[in-house]
């Protein structure tokens, strides 16, 4: 191993030592016995080394599957007749928010939606960034995988629940991750049709990506059952879920946008913009009919009331 300049031993150490210089290192070095100084010198380089490599190779390997919620943004309060309901009907102002989410399997990792404000436009500094009049958001997506020690090119598989645009923002950044989709959704979103709530520049290069293409069926993604693709049309043509059996929490479904609002649950009211009302309470049906077969705890995505006590990253489920 070569050592750097400031390691070398036997040079007088300076008179006043400066913790944020090298010259401080150095002089620390050098109090201590000669035998010792190299031992010293090679674990500060290790350390600096471990400081300064890309985030992605630090990243561990899990020993269990792993749920990580990610901040990525809110949309402003919206008309409740959109959901087929009356002020009076909500708990609210019918505001939103937009998680995504991170999935750390022994095999390997997923990403759960990807946001309503591309990275790009979104500073450093916290400062609310404003999409589409109505999507905010304050935090990139890719910094906090940072924090988590991914980068996009390190995730070995991307899903999205549909390809409204509050969930796709980021979508090109994992071209290279292998994409699951439903034939229906992946033709909906590279239709030449007007389709509302669409923005094909946030996936555009998600067309030619390697895929799993599913036929309005189900794929466990890791082959043990513990984190499962789910199809459930209606909203949009191939509109899917995310089923994870998780240790300790237990069984969880993230139901994309099967509901927006409670009351839609509550009260059987569908969005007035879903692509096929009678497809979605047929598909409400059965998906409730799931929840009660496994038991499982469903998250309503959008839902700032359910999502408001959740563990953020980097704390996690398991």
């Amino acid at each position: 191993m070569r050592y750097p300049l400031w390691c070398k031993v036997g040079d007088a150490p300076p008179a006043v030592p400066n913790y944020n210089d090298k010259r401080g290192f150095h002089m620390l070095i050098t109090v201590l016995p000669r035998p010792w100084r190299r031992v010293a010198c090679t674990l500060a380089l290790v350390a600096l080394a471990t400081v300064i490599a890309p985030s992605g190779f630090a990243a561990p390997a899990a020993k269990a599957l792993r749920l990580y919620i990610l901040d990525c943004g809110t949309i402003s309060p919206m008309d409740p007749a959109l959901f087929s309901l009356k002020k009076e009907e909500i708990k609210g102002d019918a505001s939103f928010v937009s998680p995504c989410y991170l999935i750390v399997h022994p095999k390997g990792t997923l990403i759960w939606d990807v946001g309503q404000v591309p990275d790009a436009m979104i500073p450093d500094d916290g400062t609310e960034v404003v999409n589409d009049r109505i999507l905010k958001a304050t935090r990139r997506l890719t910094t906090q995988l940072a924090a988590l020690g991914y980068t996009p090119k390190d995730l070995n598989f991307v899903a999205m629940s549909h390809y409204h645009a509050d969930h796709t923002a980021n979508a090109n950044a994992f071209a290279g991750s292998t994409w699951i989709v439903q034939q229906a959704e992946y033709d909906a979103m590279f239709s030449t049709a007007q389709l509302g709530i669409r923005t094909p520049d946030s996936y555009k290069d998600l067309k030619d990506a390697k895929r799993i293409t599913l036929h309005n069926s189900d794929h466990d993604v890791f082959g043990d059952g513990s984190v499962v693709v789910k199809s459930a049309p209606g909203h949009t043509p191939g509109h899917q879920m995310l089923f994870l059996r998780l240790k300790h929490f237990g069984p969880l479904l993230l139901m994309g946008d099967l509901y927006h609002l409670p009351e839609e649950r509550s009260l059987d009211r569908v969005p007035t913009f879903d692509f096929d009302a009678a497809t979605t309470r047929t598909t409400r049906k059965t998906v409730e009919a799931f929840i009660r077969q496994t038991h499982a705890t469903a998250w309503i995505q959008h839902d700032p009331a359910t999502y408001a006590p959740l563990k953020k990253a980097p704390a996690f489920y398991d």
